[in-house]
């Protein structure tokens, strides 16, 4: 299933801040490098710190986790 994500004037704004200084890798990575086990493309690693690129699924759950007011479920999706 392939999802789109609407990018607005918001993201526009805030994307620069992001990459300041970024010469390669991954914008969004997760905390920490990806288990021995886990085969995961060159594109998808940070070359400077190894961390992987975050998951469509993390990003949501990061996202929910950290602008909910209500609890688990109750915060802004990827489309807002």
């Amino acid at each position: 299933m392939l999802e789109t994500v609407y990018w607005d004037v918001g993201t526009a704004r805030l994307l620069p801040r992001l990459l300041r200084g970024r010469t390669r890798g991954p914008v969004f990575v997760t905390h920490r490098r990806p288990g021995p086990g886990k085969v995961v493309s060159p594109r998808d690693l940070c070359p400077d710190t190894g961390f992987a690129r975050l998951s469509y699924g993390q990003a949501r759950a990061l996202l929910d986790e950290h602008t909910a007011v209500r609890g688990p479920g109750t915060g802004w999706d990827l489309h807002e």
